[in-house]
């Protein structure tokens, strides 16, 4: 079993954007992106721009590609139907690698 102190779980608060309900194409991109590789559905309010700063930490190598990475992914899936008309009209198109 193993074990996790304080030391271990780090928050980063920089990729809540503009406030609630507010995302740009980034996140339009990571929810679309995990959707399309993973199958896990995200919301774009919470979990999608969580994902995005792990996308960002990941391809700026703040976080080793070969690191062991736990995301909890909290629900959110029915938020995308709120957000259907942004998220089919984002200038993304979710091909970023």
């Amino acid at each position: 079993i193993a074990q996790i102190d304080d030391s271990d779980i780090h928050v980063n608060g920089d990729y809540v954007g503009e406030g609630y309900g507010l995302f740009d194409d980034e996140v339009v991109n990571a929810v679309k992106l995990v959707a399309r590789l993973e199958g896990l559905l995200i919301d774009p309010v919470y979990t999608g721009k969580a994902m995005t700063g792990l996308i960002d930490l990941i391809k700026s190598k703040a976080i080793a590609r070969e690191k062991n990475v736990v995301f909890l992914h909290t629900g959110g899936a029915t938020g995308l139907f709120a957000y259907k008309d942004k998220l089919l009209n984002s200038s993304h198109l979710s091909d970023a690698s």
